[in-house]
């Protein structure tokens, strides 16, 4: 799809204007990290002449990565609803990648940035939003019509942030002064933008705010609908039903506002209808099987519009009051869910076609309306729960369940004389397809699982180990570098070899040789034979740990810290004399605490040499600013509990990569160390360690799909149409 020639001069014209904004956001970064700025804590004030000595030393390569991140954000974005002369070839890698807690703390930093940006610039960027949706052609506003959103911003201050200082610690100072600084020009520029459109002839698209039933009045009060019996309790209130009491003169023929609907609920159910009734059903049936393609500029009438043209006809076919209200209630229920912007478009059709099966059981048992928990409605929630869970319209999943969907509310609609158990079959039979297509995803993620089956056995297993050699070192006197070395990344080495060669293997044999030659050699008594049998066994010693080191692919600076240490302290072993008559003596009670102290052994075990891959994940609107606390755990309840309560099968929002996602949890470890989700992609999967998912939970960035579920989200726009009864 071609881009209209005006959003590509707006394009053109932002991406133009980028080196002149990057450049002062070089300089206002420069000026608050200077020495002469007081700054928060002395932790970061040690870091700022670096920092500063950095961008002004590399002030054009930050610009650059910075217009280079900006383009390619863009470009991606553009590519997800047409062509870009900016786009280019993208990876396609497969391959797991493991989100640990290093990883996530870069997505906390980036989502922190954005909504700086997008709070200080929020009325800027709402004005210029409803410029940019007219310039894709979209009736209604939209954040997504924007590619240049506050997250995209934020992503290119930390891929230049990464390209010029070397630590997180420093990358994340940069990143929040230059959001900051950012934030005030963006909003400059947001209303410089919108200004420019205008003088353009750019008329700007209308926000949809709440979509109201007709005859709605923002002047009334909004009143919180009770869970159970909610739409019992609004039968009374409908309008038909008070102005066919008033007609007829008979107040107490139909329940009062609010009240139990049980007085007026009829014996005979639905064998008593009309034929004029019945005859009214069946064409709105009709009308709801073939309705008319919504598009943003047709101008033809939307299928709730023509469900309200046919309500009157409905309405003057029911003979008894109380047919009325539910006819009243439930068309108008379902115009407030046809009006729900996050149903899909691809959905309404088939909500709409259970409408009239809906009506006729909510005629014959007036008890569906007591309770949400009816599988009328749970079969409703369940298909607007699902079809927003995934986030592109090409995706095959999406398209194999609108059209399973499709086919049950065709077999709801087809049904002569509807009855609860014909919607229990058919939230049973959606039930069943989802199954069916999580176990497919579960079968090609087969390869994922076993990865991370072993890693989760490795883990336990690191942690025994880890133990073990904590209790074997706590006499031994050494360095801090050594002791987190033998008691964590040797541990690693020992876990490692066990799995892939057996405990009684010779690998595994020689790996826990390795600790007790190592702890001796840290601690020989003073002898000459000693000395002789260190210099013996050192060269082989060295060469074990070397391999091991090089087996779990440990840095290389720190392998070369682990070698330094050990030279050093086998150098003053080796030298005869050096140590008293006491030196290898028994440590006292206060040494031994003191050794304690030192031994730092990580709650968390190296990241896993997994292969890299590119987590494509498209983006959505901002974080929420209640959701962003400054510290780890602003949130009232427990991430742990929220992350433990999910199952399989579950779908939310996760913030990875600089972008929200929805996924899918496919499946979670024995011992819950690891979750694997389905991505955007079938072909796609992510895995994410337990303590880096309760991270993000910690700052909001782990959200369900929808707050409320669909149904309930109609009714509270219901309750804004029904004014308290006198």
């Amino acid at each position: 799809m071609a881009i209209a020639p005006l959003f590509q001069r707006f394009i053109d014209d932002e991406l133009a204007l980028a080196p002149a904004l990057v450049g002062r956001v070089v300089t206002g970064t420069v000026q608050l990290l200077s020495p002469s700025k007081e700054v928060a804590s002395g932790g970061d004030r040690v870091h700022y002449a670096d920092i500063v000595a950095a961008l002004q030393r590399n002030a054009p390569f930050y610009e650059k990565t910075f217009l280079d991140s900006l383009r390619r954000q863009v470009a991606e974005d553009l590519d997800q609803h047409g062509g870009s002369p900016y786009s280019e070839a993208k990876g396609n890698s497969l391959s797991l990648e493991l989100m640990d807690e290093t990883r996530v703390e870069v997505d906390i930093e980036i989502s922190r940035a954005m909504q700086l940006i997008d709070s200080t610039a929020d009325w800027e960027l709402r004005e210029l939003q409803t410029f940019t949706s007219t310039l894709v052609g979209q009736q209604h506003v939209s954040a997504e019509s924007n590619p240049f959103r506050p997250l995209v911003y934020a992503t290119a201050l930390w891929d230049a942030a990464c390209a010029i200082v070397p630590s997180q610690m420093q990358r994340a100072i940069v990143l929040r002064t230059s959001a900051g600084v950012a934030a005030g020009l963006l909003k400059n520029a947001a209303a410089a933008a919108s200004t420019r459109l205008e003088s353009q002839g750019v008329q700007p698209s209308l926000y949809r705010t709440v979509v109201l039933p007709s005859g709605a009045s923002f002047g009334r009060a909004v009143a919180e609908p009770p869970r159970h019996g909610a739409l019992s309790g609004l039968l009374g209130s409908m309008p038909q039903a008070a102005a066919s009491r008033a007609a007829s003169g008979n107040d107490g023929a139909a329940p009062s506002a609010g009240g139990d609907a049980g007085g007026a609920v009829r014996s005979d159910g639905a064998s008593r209808r009309s034929p004029e009734l019945e005859q009214a059903l069946l064409r709105l049936d009709e009308l709801l099987r073939h309705p008319p393609l919504e598009t943003s500029r047709s101008g033809r009438s939307t299928p709730s519009q023509r469900i309200e043209q046919h309500r009157s006809a409905v309405l003057a076919s029911a003979s008894e009051p109380v047919d009325r209200q539910v006819i009243e209630l439930v068309t108008r229920l379902f115009e407030s869910l046809l009006a729900d912007s996050s149903l899909p478009g691809a959905f309404r059709p088939v909500v709409s076609r259970m409408q009239v099966a809906a009506l006729r059981l909510c005629l014959a048992e007036h008890a569906v309306l007591d309770s949400f928990e009816h599988p009328v409605w749970r079969l409703l929630d369940h298909i607007g729960e699902t079809s927003q869970g995934y986030s592109r319209v090409e995706d095959p999943r999406l398209s194999g369940f609108l059209a399973f969907a499709a086919a049950v509310a065709e077999e709801m609609a087809g049904g002569a004389a509807p009855d609860t158990a014909l919607f229990r079959r058919g939230l049973n039979r959606i039930d069943v397809f989802l199954s069916e297509q999580l176990q497919a995803q579960l079968r090609a993620a087969h390869t994922d699982i076993d990865r991370l089956q072993i890693a989760e056995r490795r883990e336990v297993l690191q942690q025994h180990l880890t133990q073990r050699i904590t209790d074997q070192m706590v006499a031994v006197r050494t360095s801090p570098t050594i002791r987190r070395f033998v008691t964590g990344a040797w541990a690693r080495v020992i876990a490692d070899d066990m799995l892939r060669h057996g405990e009684q293997s010779e690998a595994t044999m020689s790996a826990l040789r390795t600790v007790d030659d190592l702890l001796w050699s840290l601690k020989i008594p003073d002898h000459p034979q000693s000395r002789q049998r260190l210099i013996t066994l050192l060269p082989g010693l060295l060469q074990r740990i070397r391999v091991g080191m090089e087996g779990i692919a440990l840095p290389l600076a720190e392998q070369q810290a682990v070698l330094n240490e050990l030279m050093t302290i086998h150098t003053e072993a080796l030298r005869p004399g050096t140590r008293g008559p006491g030196g290898s003596g028994a440590l006292t009670p206060e040494e031994i605490v003191q050794r304690m102290r030192d031994e730092v052994v990580p709650d968390t075990p190296p990241a896993r040499s997994f292969s890299d891959s590119v987590i494509d994940l498209s983006s959505m609107e901002t974080v929420p600013v209640e959701h962003l606390p400054t510290g780890g755990g602003g949130i009232d309840d427990d991430p742990s509990k929220r992350i433990e309560a999910l199952r399989v099968g579950d779908r939310q929002r996760v913030f990875l990569h600089g972008r929200w996602s929805r996924v899918q949890l496919l499946w979670r470890s024995d011992r819950s160390l690891f979750f694997l989700f389905a991505g955007e992609s079938p072909s796609r999967t992510h895995s994410i360690t337990r303590r880096a998912l309760e991270r993000l939970s910690s700052a909001g960035l782990v959200q369900p799909i929808e707050a409320k579920p669909l149904v309930q989200r109609a009714v509270d726009r219901m309750m804004r149409d029904i004014s308290p009864r006198a």
